[in-house]
């Protein structure tokens, strides 16, 4: 298997204005398409039973880096996890049918890497 560098691929196009879109590509090289909020809109409004979380952390330059990524729990706890190791949005992956396919998603994203 090929294995590629994991990172944030912006989604072009026009922005809704309800929600912001983004995508990760893992380093099996699949896209997963995420819901962006800041770590306030996730505390206040946002429930997402199932989603795979992505802690992320957006550089002044505007790069973004994981900095965790989890299914089990709530959102609320996932927001104190991200924030306690620097985050400053949390991207939200609800497309997984499965434990196992949100495993197996959480892996593509961590990578070797130890976050």
């Amino acid at each position: 298997m090929v294995r590629r560098e994991i990172r944030e691929e912006r989604l072009r196009g026009q922005r809704c204005s309800v929600l912001d879109l983004s995508a990760w590509r893992g380093q099996s090289g699949r896209r997963y398409v995420v819901a962006v909020y800041t770590l306030a809109q996730a505390r206040s409004d946002v429930d997402a039973p199932g989603a795979v979380l992505i802690g992320v952390r957006r550089g002044d330059d505007g790069l973004a880096r994981i900095v965790g990524v989890g299914w089990r729990g709530t959102m609320a706890e996932a927001v104190e996890l991200a924030a306690a190791d620097g985050a400053t949005e949390i991207h939200a992956h609800r497309l997984a049918d499965s434990d196992e396919d949100r495993e197996a998603i959480v892996e593509d994203l961590v990578g070797d890497d130890a976050l």
